[in-house]
């Protein structure tokens, strides 16, 4: 039988599994999805960050958190009970956790919820009519169309998943798209996960792991422009677009139409030419 402790150390193993390998909170976020209309704020303080939550109705909280190399964590007496907030550090933003604590200290598992916030200046990507929810862990197959309209939503964990669950014709067409395929291996390269996958996702690319997330670094550098990374972003949608095409074309739905002649014109020449990983990211 599972005890409400067995269940809340599960919970936190869970969330232990979606952080990143390192993290730079510092900065301003604006809340998608269900955290529409919220912003959170982290400021450096003396022992950690000073941290300031602000509600779609412009109620504000403030509190300090204490920064992790995968983001930040507070135990708070927040309005509504005392709760454990965790922030978890992703690619355009971050997942904010909030965790009520019961008797004990213990963690409720059923009163958990979970926030997306990109970061400020980051053009959101948008949502796509064929989106699937993120995998909950390895094993089994995905629609390659799919898996290419939704990860871009999805924790780098559960991207190196759904990579792994892409049949492999189908892994060897998103490689003929560098642009998108950069963005995927960022995602593979924070997650720790999927080693095979991720093995293959590098090969040809002339690129290591810690290429990817050094030209991404200097992309999202605190301070810095984010004019490159929308920039890149912008490309990775485009591409995406005629990725999907392809790949819907090879599922042998309409192959002779002209549309798919000329899908077929676009990966012949993708196939010949030289760009890579590497001569992607040197671009931005």
């Amino acid at each position: 039988m599972t005890t409400p402790r067995l269940a809340a150390l599960a919970l936190l193993a869970l969330l232990a599994l979606l952080r990143p390998a390192a993290a730079e909170v510092m900065g301003g976020y604006f809340g998608i999805d269900s955290a529409a209309g919220m912003r959170l704020d982290f400021a450096p303080a003396r022992k950690g960050l000073d941290a300031r939550l602000t509600w779609p109705d412009g109620a504000v909280f403030e509190f300090e958190a204490t920064p992790l190399e995968t983001g930040a964590e507070a135990i708070v007496d927040a309005p509504g009970g005392k709760a454990l907030y965790v922030v978890t550090a992703e690619p355009l933003g971050l997942v904010f956790t909030m965790i009520p604590l019961g008797e004990d200290d213990l963690p409720q598992p059923a009163g958990t919820v979970a926030y997306l916030f990109l970061r400020d200046g980051v053009t959101a990507p948008p949502r796509p009519a064929r989106y699937v929810p993120p995998p909950d862990g390895p094993g089994g197959t995905i629609d390659p169309r799919a898996f290419v309209e939704s990860y871009s939503f999805w924790p780098s964990k559960n991207v190196a998943w759904g990579y792994e669950m892409v049949r492999g014709r189908y892994r060897t067409l998103i490689r003929l798209h560098p642009v998108v395929q950069a963005d995927i291996l960022w995602k593979l390269c924070r997650a720790n996960a999927a080693p095979a996958a991720l093995a293959e996702a590098l090969r040809g690319q002339a690129v290591s792991c810690d290429d990817v997330l050094a030209a991404f670094g200097r992309m999202l550098r605190p301070g810095g422009s984010i004019e490159p990374f929308n920039a890149f972003r912008r490309d990775v949608e485009a591409q995406k677009a005629a990725l999907v095409e392809a790949i819907h074309c090879s599922l042998d739905y309409r192959r002779n139409d002209p549309d798919c002649r000329r899908a077929g014109a676009r990966v012949a020449l993708a196939a010949a030419s030289l760009e890579t990983v590497k001569t992607v990211l040197d671009r931005y």
